[in-house]
């Protein structure tokens, strides 16, 4: 059941913070997205005094309002899957997770279930995946041809390896069908990312111990006796803290640098870097009902290169899976904030076209808008060299780090919550214990995470390197 707030404002207050009088918190969270908002849930019910901190003027504003919002288990990573499992079920049970009422409402998981093309651009990954669900007893189903044909009319041509459309030989099939697809049943989306956040924002407020802070920019983690101890914000005040959170998103790149000003110091093995992405709508072919309860699914089309998923309205989200094609195109802004609204890198560009015209050639009557009718995003994500999150100290004590999650870890974002909770508290009240495993809670029969998997000091995965993981 949710509890009321009764007369509580839900909208998270902008503190001016005076230049004589020094705030201090138990931990600063840098970043107020879905993982930021979701830490700072986590601690402050565990009774931390928490602030996030954000440049923007709300929760949820930057590479969060953007996400595709897919909840998925399909990742070649054991533990990203595991992961990926539990953070599914307190989607399944949100309204218990945040646990008060939000004046906005709360975010509704839409499970639709979702399937993978089979095809020779497919074969590595799905075996790695089956895997993964084998050993955990996941549920899925192997469809042939005629069974995905019945659910999803698709055409059933093979186009691999995918093309961009200025290639000679886009569209030209290459001879052979594709070879059925894996339904997975527990799979869906949330429509509003955004709204999610604010659920979050509403639950960390109800404990009376969190704060946050927008429109306030960070210029320099500062240190005491050789750790962390808060942060020195753009109008110079001075938040002492005494642990300090990166959850900045695209941001974290450079907030690590503010961290550590000799490189030398800093001893990650897996870096992160914004990376500009552009996410394409479109309207359903006429004859799929995609709307709540019909035939559509979110699909993932390695033989195309692209993933798509219902949208309301009855409209199509299609999105790049990082073909190899798609190499060139790929960009890595300097300042992630360039790709927003208003920015020198905002507009959507060809690869919306190629997106869409490449989901067409699985959807051959999906409706292709003109020019002066494209619907799309652009944005960041936050990635890391492998596609797989850091969670995770630093090697300067008190400063931590959930980073490296865009574009594959909003799914995760409750389970994520407890675990930097988890580690946080541990290592601060230096217990090592907890430095090995994250006991799933959730999921009965899937045991526990191994944290080294999130590690900045593991060697980089053998995953798909992309944002299929």
């Amino acid at each position: 059941m949710l509890r009321s707030l009764g007369r509580r404002s839900l909208i998270a207050p902008l503190r001016s913070f005076s230049s004589v009088r020094q705030p201090s918190y138990d931990a600063v969270i840098i970043g107020a997205g879905v993982i930021g908002t979701s830490i700072a849930t986590e601690l402050s019910r565990h009774g931390w005094r928490t602030l996030n901190v954000d440049k923007l003027s709300g929760v949820g504003l930057g590479s969060t309002s953007y996400s595709s919002g897919i909840l998925r288990m399909t990742y070649s990573v054991l533990d990203s899957v595991k992961f990926a499992w539990e953070g599914y079920h307190y989607w399944q049970s949100w309204e218990d997770h945040i646990g008060v009422e939000d004046e906005k409402g709360l975010a509704q998981l839409r499970s639709c279930g979702q399937v993978i093309i089979r095809s020779a651009e497919s074969e590595a990954f799905i075996t790695k995946t089956l895997a993964c669900f084998d050993k955990l007893g996941l549920p899925y189903e192997m469809w042939d041809n005629a069974e995905l044909q019945r659910r999803l009319g698709f055409d059933l041509t093979s186009y691999a390896p995918p093309r961009r459309i200025d290639d000679d030989s886009f569209g030209e099939p290459n001879g052979r069908e594709v070879d059925g697809a894996v339904y997975f049943p527990t799979a869906g989306y949330i429509s509003d990312p955004q709204l999610a956040c604010h659920n979050l924002q509403t639950a960390a407020l109800a404990t009376g111990r969190a704060e946050f802070a927008f429109g306030q920019s960070v210029v320099e983690v500062t240190r005491e006796a050789g750790r962390a101890s808060g942060v020195r914000l753009a109008d110079g005040t001075v938040i002492s803290a005494g642990v300090v959170v990166n959850a900045a998103g695209p941001h974290s790149s450079a907030i690590n640098a503010l961290a550590f000003p000799d490189p030398a110091e800093n001893d990650m093995r897996i870096a992160t870097r914004p990376m500009r992405q552009e996410v394409s709508y479109v309207p359903s072919p006429p004859e799929i009902d995609w709307s709540d309860g019909g035939a559509g699914m979110v699909v993932t089309d390695p033989d195309t290169g692209v993933y798509w998923r219902p949208e309301v309205g009855g409209k199509i989200l299609c999105g790049t899976v990082e073909p190899p094609c798609d190499a060139s195109f790929h960009r890595y802004p300097e300042d992630p904030e360039s790709v927003y609204p208003g920015g020198a890198e905002s507009s959507l560009t060809e690869q919306w076209t190629n997106q869409v015209y490449r989901a067409a050639l699985r959807m051959p009557t999906l409706p292709l808008p003109d020019s002066a009718n494209t619907q799309g995003v652009v944005a960041c994500y936050d990635v890391s060299d492998d596609w797989t999150p850091i969670y995770d100290g630093s090697a300067l004590p008190g400063y931590y780090m959930a980073i490296g999650t865009s574009g594959n870890q909003f799914k995760n974002c409750g389970v994520a919550g407890r675990l930097m909770r988890e580690l946080i508290t541990a290592r601060e009240a230096r217990r090592a214990a907890f430095a090995a495993h994250l006991a799933l809670e959730r999921v009965p029969g899937c045991g526990t995470i191994d944290t080294a998997a999130f590690s900045r000091l593991r060697t980089s995965h053998s995953s798909a390197n992309n944002v299929m993981g």
